[in-house]
């Protein structure tokens, strides 16, 4: 088990909440299902101001809010954003405005979200932004809805935002700097009677193992379907993380993803092998905690 996991599972045997383990949590109001996220951006950790515009920190810190709900096969409506901003900036105004303008196109882009409010402070020494989403879906998909003999599929290549981080390659910066949610498969994926559903954004790998472990179920992963560019390396494309495909377990293939895999058989220990038996390495996954 991961630090994370350890961590969250301290915060679900606290808090006895029923809504904590999927991209997003639903809240029935109504015959309506809300979906509700929330995910911070923090300077160091997730961005550099030496080759992150203010613009593409204001895109990147709402897409991948966006990203968790259509994760959840639903379409985002309403977010508040908070903002520390360092005090080592010097044009403030200019920074708040680049940085609500590459938020504002990224809402316009991607399902029309309002920004409706939100939270302005200031930092010694770093800048953070914290995102809160709202959105709505039809019928939630969740990680834990896999099924025996569902087809294992991918919205899209794996591996380019992680390789920008390693080899800054010009073909690869917009996937990393303003990576775009995959709120176009959102009709796509209503077509769908039941299956299991999340984003890539701590990898591939990481994405696998989670819906197999929700899910109770065995997954054979054929490696060579993953789509990739041909210049990144296969554990680049399964451990990098931050591209924001979608995963998806479901009976057929809908348009716009790519069959990669299978689930096997239930398993109480559940793994994922490639086609040559071997096992995915779980430690090599992306970690918010070493």
């Amino acid at each position: 088990m991961t630090e994370e996991a350890k961590l969250i599972n301290i915060i679900k045997s606290i808090t006895k909440s029923e809504y904590i383990g999927d991209d997003a949590a639903v809240i029935k109001i109504g015959d309506e299902n809300f979906l509700f996220s929330l995910d911070n951006f923090v300077e160091h950790t997730h961005f550099e101001q030496d080759y992150f515009t203010s613009y593409d920190i204001g895109w990147k810190s709402l897409a991948v809010n966006i990203s968790d709900i259509i994760a959840m096969r639903g379409k985002a409506l309403y977010a508040l954003v908070g903002i520390n901003l360092s005090q080592n900036i010097e044009d403030k105004s200019q920074w708040i405005k680049e940085f609500y303008q590459g938020l504002q196109d990224c809402a316009t882009k991607h399902d029309q979200v309002k920004i409706i409010g939100g939270d302005l402070c200031a930092d010694k020494n770093h800048t953070s932004i914290s995102v809160a989403i709202v959105g709505k879906a039809l019928s939630p998909l969740y990680r834990s809805g896999a099924q025996v003999g569902d087809i294992i599929s991918i919205s899209g290549k794996s591996g380019n935002s992680a390789n920008f981080l390693k080899t800054k390659n010009p073909l690869d910066k917009q996937y990393h700097l303003r990576p775009s949610p995959r709120t176009d498969l959102y009709d796509s994926l209503q077509g769908l009677s039941r299956g299991a559903l999340m984003d890539t954004s701590d990898g591939l790998a990481q994405a696998l193992m989670e819906i197999a472990l929700q899910s109770n179920i065995d997954i054979d992963l054929d490696s060579q379907a993953i789509p990739k560019d041909e210049y990144i390396d296969l554990e680049t494309a399964l451990y990098g993380g931050e591209d924001y495909q979608l995963l998806l377990a479901s009976e057929f293939v809908p348009q716009g993803f790519h069959p990669i895999g299978k689930a096997l058989r239930n398993s109480d220990k559940p793994q994922v092998y490639f086609s040559n038996g071997e096992k995915l390495i779980n430690s090599k996954a992306f970690q918010h905690f070493n």
